[in-house]
């Protein structure tokens, strides 16, 4: 990517100096693929090919704080 990817920032975590920064998940996606999910300083990223905050990322945030 040009600019690198994309950040979509929490609303269930603040993720700012948070213990997990830089953390990355891998998590099963369709069609047998994975997909790389990590938090940064202003919100989490994923590799996969959505243009707006994914399944992925709300299944990491919601697993992280204990929601369903």
């Amino acid at each position: 990517m040009k600019y690198g990817p994309k950040i979509f920032p929490s609303e269930l975590i603040n993720t700012r100096k948070h213990w997990a920064v830089d953390t990355q998940w891998t998590v099963d996606g369709s069609n047998n693929r994975q997909y790389t999910i990590k938090m940064l300083d202003n919100g989490f990223t994923c590799d996969c090919p959505a243009f707006k905050k994914c399944k992925h990322i709300k299944s990491i945030e919601t697993n992280f704080v204990g929601e369903e």
